[in-house]
């Protein structure tokens, strides 16, 4: 089921469309914020309409620490230093980590987490024992995680994942490449940016459901962003609040959470997936997208999205395949971010330090967050 589903994705990439540029409130856009046009510069301080292929932002050798970080090459000391400084003013603390339990039902016959405590020396010491599938709760995907479609003529149905990586290479255990190993060196840490889309939707009178095929557009975030008066800066982690783990925790009962992992056909509400959302992302700099969405972005994947007034269909695309495949950017999931947002509401303002550790799991695929940030 969810390989037909990915399939039927697949086939919804959309080609390259014209350049646009535009400026809303005080976002700071492109190239202002990060990228520029000039064609000597390294692939991930161009403009996304000057990059050879988006689909296809390889750097490093093969193996290299380049290419395992992705887009985290970003990071570098000065933006966290730049990030540290400005952003922990108070020193008050947040977790991003939902609870290990939840989903306690998930879809894509995904298995709960199991705990088991075991004792030692009859009870004098105790150890636990945990079985669990990082992607049932908060988690990074891992660059592994998921491929996109690089057709040949002998290989019409050729997947890679980042960096030309093969499937033959992920289920070698003895090929570490693109592994989780590169991100816990250093962790993911710098200036995180909250976009809390509960919040906008309640002052706007905005009614959905998460576990439906609501799409926010690149139009209201930016709306979002102006309210909350944000800047973006090169290097920022980007979130999304959707309200799924509120949803989750306080409206849905046991029935409707049985229901939606036994689907053949989940909704997951999400940003929507397009070549003009893309572009944003990438001209903004940011080195990691995160959202307490499921998928991040809105699932399964649209063929098109309608314009209000405009008479126009724009085209969707599968995001996943160019923020993880082909950008080699982490994609945070299923994150906690109610806390975080009455954290914001308290300080009035939505910039913070993140700071998340990712496990030091040679090749791994995905891991928990990790994640606090800090005021």
């Amino acid at each position: 089921m969810v390989l037909s589903l990915l399939n039927r994705a697949a086939k919804r990439l959309s080609g390259a469309s014209p350049k646009s540029n535009v400026t809303v409130g005080k976002i700071v856009e492109e190239p202002d914020s990060a990228a520029t046009s000039v064609p000597d510069l390294p692939l991930h301080e161009r403009d996304f309409d000057s990059l050879p292929d988006p689909r296809k932002v390889w750097t490093g050798q093969p193996g290299s620490r380049e290419e395992g970080l992705g887009r985290l090459v970003l990071l570098t000391p000065s933006v966290v230093a730049n990030a540290a400084s400005t952003c922990i003013r108070t020193g008050r603390r947040v977790s991003l980590n939902w609870e290990l339990t939840k989903l306690d039902v998930a879809n894509f016959d995904r298995a709960p987490l199991q705990h088991q405590i075991v004792p030692l020396l009859g009870g004098v010491a105790y150890d636990d024992v945990y079985t669990f599938n990082p992607q049932q709760s908060s988690q990074w995907d891992g660059l592994r995680h998921f491929s996109a479609p690089f057709p040949t003529e002998a290989d019409p149905h050729r997947r890679l994942f980042y960096g030309g990586v093969t499937k033959a290479e992920i289920e070698d255990r003895s090929n570490l490449r693109i592994g989780l190993q590169h991100w816990a060196k250093e962790g993911i840490c710098g200036r995180g940016v909250l976009l809390d889309y509960v919040e906008y939707a309640e002052r706007h009178g905005i009614e959905y459901s998460t576990f439906s095929d609501h799409a926010v557009s690149l139009e209201v975030l930016k709306d979002v962003a102006r309210e909350e008066g944000v800047r973006f800066r090169r290097g920022d982690i980007l979130f999304v609040r959707l309200g799924v783990t509120r949803e989750w925790d306080a409206k849905m009962t046991v029935a409707d959470k049985t229901a939606y992992a036994e689907s053949s056909a989940p909704q997951h509400a999400g940003v929507e997936g397009t070549e003009e959302m893309l572009r944003w992302i990438w001209n903004q700099g940011f080195s990691a997208v995160a959202g307490d969405a499921i998928s991040f972005e809105v699932y399964p994947p649209k063929t098109s999205y309608s314009r209000d007034g405009a008479g126009k269909e724009v085209p969707g695309l599968f995001m996943h395949e160019y923020l993880l495949a082909g950008w080699g950017m982490p994609v945070g999931e299923l994150f906690d971010l109610e806390g975080l947002s009455e954290m914001c509401k308290e300080e009035k303002r939505w910039d913070f330090f993140v700071s998340a550790a990712p496990f030091n799991m040679p090749g791994g695929v995905s891991s928990p967050p990790n994640c606090i940030a800090i005021f």
